[in-house]
């Protein structure tokens, strides 16, 4: 799924593409993927009306239209977003989209802007502002780690009352908003915590490395994903130090990165950086050396 830097990015795309830009009409290839709460029917509902403000909240994107109205977008695993050169004047659309095309926006004078999503296991919700604080999950978000508010006197608060793995923590949404698998890894990486640590076993300097980890991996994602400037529909990943480099050297000290199963997915750490810390671990860094 696009994580945070991701959608900082898709969020910078969007604005400068589509907001004040009027709806002409919208489409889906597959309504499962819909979730209407009001009353008008789709697409007649977002047809005619002008986005106004792109918000990234979280992991989800909220798109605000007038006539206080929200289309808010939970793109989970594989959903990603795409701005469409608009078709030449009296083009009709496709006979048919995919199904993999949860939500087309047409704009007038304006790219259109598709959602699209593999697996079909993203959700577009269509609501009231006054409604949309009982969306599932986006009503209960956690503490926005890139707000100032996020202060480690707040981060202490929040993992003092914890008593799972360090990595389930950083990915509980309700907890904070939002934290993905790619960089929940980055994040134990820099602060050099091995992913299955129990919060409750954390020393106060850990939980200071963890939140300095936090602030400053997020940061420099969003700086480098900028720099690049690709397509919004583009995941960048290949300067990340431990995600998907499971089975090559860690690029601080050689040690081969191993992927470990933690919760629902698996964990990309390095044994050398990031030491196991009770006997029930595997001990990865012995088996590199070639003993039991």
């Amino acid at each position: 799924m696009p994580e945070l830097p991701d959608l900082v990015h898709v969020e910078a795309g969007l604005r400068a593409a589509v907001v004040g830009k009027r709806i002409v009409s919208a489409r889906t290839g597959d309504p499962t993927v819909l979730r209407i709460m009001v009353t008008e029917p789709f697409p007649a509902v977002l047809a005619g009306r002008t986005l106004a403000a792109v918000e990234r909240r979280g992991h989800f994107m909220r798109f605000a239209l007038d006539s206080d109205l929200v289309v808010v977008v939970n793109a989970m695993l594989v959903g990603r977003y795409r701005l469409v050169p608009p078709r030449g004047a009296g083009a009709a659309p496709p006979k048919k989209d995919p199904r993999s095309l949860g939500l087309a926006l047409v704009f007038e004078g304006a790219p259109e802007l598709h959602y699209l999503d593999d697996k079909r296991m993203g959700k577009v919700y269509v609501a009231r502002a006054a409604d949309e604080a009982t969306i599932p999950i986006y009503g209960q978000l956690g503490a926005d780690v890139l707000s100032p508010a996020f202060t480690r006197e707040a981060f202490g608060k929040l993992i003092a009352r914890r008593r799972d793995q360090v990595r389930a923590f950083l990915m509980d949404k309700r907890t904070l908003a939002s934290i993905g698998n790619a960089y929940a890894d980055e994040i134990l990486f820099a602060a050099g915590l091995h992913p299955k640590t129990f919060c409750s076993k954390l020393a106060p300097t850990e939980v200071d490395a963890l939140h300095a980890a936090i602030g400053r991996v997020l940061t420099d994602a969003i700086a480098e994903i900028r720099r690049r400037n690709e397509p919004i529909e583009i995941k960048v990943r290949d300067f990340l130090k431990v995600r998907g480099r499971d089975g090559k050297p860690c690029l601080v000290c050689g040690t081969t990165i191993r992927a470990v199963r933690v919760g629902d997915g698996d964990a990309c750490f390095c044994p050398h950086c990031q030491r196991e810390t009770r006997k029930l671990f595997v001990n990865w860094t012995r088996l590199n050396d070639g003993s039991s």
